[in-house]
């Protein structure tokens, strides 16, 4: 079931486990903003965060599960960093179940993939007329 990152953010789900995700590539010529893969992780307060470490816009952190299965210090902030002010930023998606954050997962690179396969489209179209266009203009000097 997908969980409401809002909810998450608020803190009704401290101390929970879930599964994050979130691939935001809204500019396909750029690297992603944001490139997290399904990741199972424990929601914490943010007064177990590091001092050296600060979470905005959110009194929770997600805190990834180790080799070990306990919670590694590594902090993973519900939003992204492209928010300003009263603008939090993009989400990440939160679900229970592993199954379905894959899903999304994969949704969300599949509009990456389609778009970059329409960019290849369009590109070799554009080579193949280029290259029609040189053919018709060659003369033979011969």
């Amino acid at each position: 079931m997908r969980i409401e990152t809002k909810e998450v953010r608020e803190g009704l789900y401290t101390g929970e486990t879930v599964w994050i995700c979130h691939y935001l590539r809204p500019d396909v010529h750029k690297k992603a903003l944001r490139n997290v893969p399904p990741t199972k992780v424990l929601i914490r307060g943010n007064e177990e965060l590091p001092k050296n470490k600060t979470v905005y816009y959110s009194e929770v952190h997600f805190s990834p599960f180790g080799k070990n299965g306990k919670p590694m210090a590594k902090v993973i902030s519900p939003v992204d960093n492209t928010g300003y002010r009263l603008n939090i930023g993009n989400e990440l998606h939160v679900f229970t179940e592993k199954g379905e954050c894959i899903k999304a997962w994969n949704e969300q690179l599949d509009i990456v993939i389609d778009k970059l396969r329409e960019m290849e489209s369009t590109a070799a179209k554009q080579w193949r007329t280029q290259i029609d266009d040189l053919h018709l203009n060659k003369k033979n000097y011969f």
